[in-house]
């Protein structure tokens, strides 16, 4: 909480480089650190790097069980809490304003040596440790920065959480390192978000589409100025895209990226009309699309086929060097690029994704991507949030079923929206209104919590 200037931030990374060095910390150990208050924890970030260890950004809020579970995940020699966080495990001792506690004593040092270990956000129900080595790091900081202009006039408005790796890598490392103002902000009270964007004089707002959504549906009038708003994590769908654009008066960009690999694809701010790809690969990154049996078709809109769709594989310098285990980094995942499991296509405006592999559904031979399905969902006015999946049938393998919130949307009407917009194989057989669907911390509905 409050507000820490750049002289003061150097300053707090100083003293717990020089007060984590005299407690023991540095290669080989594995600090896991609590992703708040803000500049604490961008202060732990930094002094665990420069003291060549691995730095684990935790959330601030979970179960204790969470915490149990994430600590043994990555063999965590030390934890870095704040003093009156409700789920630290013992009293350990204050440091520099931090509780440090220490977990066991460290281990053979991964190769790279400095590096961050993120957990995986596990939407697809495993969760995996992710090790990007200080280099990837910079990397992505450096191709951020180029890719959104961050300056110091860059006001950015981060209400994801920092632990997160979209969070993490634009607010926590690439925005401070480019000079840029981070604003650090709640996601819980869209109309707090909305004045926060005129009283900080924000640029550059970083969201997911769940929240861009309930920030211009509580929306009573636009922003003084023009701000570019970024999505990631999960597509953005027609109906938001162009309440941001109406409502909100913004312009709107998108991160394509995943944990293990960092950005791949950054479109900065464009007009909603014309937000038709995620753009280009980044500077270093190379994308292939590998041919897959199990990949939907696309269709466009006369019926003939579109340009080709395959697996998107990724070589990158801002790519994790492995997995990380208590004992080993398994490589093998990045040692051929990493396949990320999407399904993407190529077009003339640049990469478009078209779904995820492992969520296909076969519906009597064909393939379809729930995404696809749940772009058309979310374009019906009243539903937030949904999820399709694919349920047993005797007959056809497979049948779509359909999740919207909340619970009061017009099934009916919804139905008949979608028979106006999707094919056969693709309209849902069942359609079911729930109150809420679980989600990450980021809003990205976890698909095995209904399956």
């Amino acid at each position: 909480t409050g507000n820490t200037t750049a002289q003061a931030l150097v300053e707090l990374v100083e003293a717990r480089i020089d007060a984590y060095r005299r407690t023991g910390i540095g290669p080989g150990c594995r600090v896991a650190t609590v992703a708040w208050p803000a500049a604490s924890f961008l202060a732990d970030v930094l002094a665990v790097l420069a003291l060549e260890a691995v730095v684990v950004p935790l959330p601030r809020q979970m179960s204790e069980w969470e915490r149990e579970r994430n600590e043994d995940l990555v063999a965590a020699t030390h934890l870095a809490a704040p003093v009156d966080w409700p789920l630290l495990p013992g009293t350990g001792d204050v440091v520099v304003g931090r509780r440090l506690i220490v977990r066991k004593p460290p281990g053979e040092a991964p190769p790279g040596g400095a590096a961050s270990a993120q957990l995986t956000s596990g939407t697809s129900g495993h969760t995996r440790v992710a090790l990007r080595p200080v280099t990837a790091l910079l990397a992505e900081a450096e191709n951020y920065r180029a890719a959104l202009d961050l300056a110091p006039g860059t006001v950015l408005a981060c209400p994801v959480p920092l632990h997160h790796a979209y969070g993490f890598g634009l607010a926590a490392l690439a925005a401070p390192l480019a000079g840029a103002t981070t604003l650090v902000t709640s996601a819980d009270r869209p109309r707090m978000l909305l004045r926060a964007l005129d009283q900080h004089d924000v640029t550059l707002v970083a969201g997911v589409p769940p929240m861009l959504r309930l920030m211009a549906e509580a929306a009573i009038s636009r922003p003084r100025r023009r701000i570019g708003y970024l999505t990631a994590g999960m597509p953005m769908d027609l109906r938001t895209a162009e309440l941001v654009g109406t409502v909100l008066g913004g312009w709107l960009g998108e991160v394509y990226g995943t944990t293990e690999t960092g950005p791949i694809c950054v479109r900065p701010p464009v007009p909603w009309q014309d937000a038709r790809s995620l753009g280009r690969p980044l500077p270093g990154v190379r994308v292939e699309l590998r041919p897959s049996v199990d990949a939907p078709a696309p269709q466009s809109e006369d019926g003939a086929a579109d340009a080709p769709s395959g697996l998107v594989a990724v070589h990158s310098p801002t790519a994790m060097t492995g997995y990380l285990y208590p004992d080993r980094v398994d490589t093998a995942p990045v040692a051929n690029g990493f396949v990320v499991g999407d399904i993407g296509r190529q077009t003339p405006d640049g990469l478009v994704i078209v779904g995820r592999i492992a969520n296909c559904i076969n519906v009597g031979g064909t393939k379809v991507s729930p995404e696809e399905v749940e772009a058309v969902l979310l374009e019906f006015p009243t539903v937030r949030s949904c999820l399709v999946d694919g349920v047993p049938d005797e007959r056809l393998g497979q049948r779509i079923r359909a999740r919207v919130t909340p619970a009061d949307v017009d099934l009916a009407a919804l139905q008949a929206f979608c028979r106006q917009r999707l094919s056969g194989a693709k309209l849902p057989s069942r359609f079911l209104s729930v109150e809420t669907l679980e989600t990450t911390a980021t809003g990205k509905v976890i698909r095995s919590a209904v399956q």
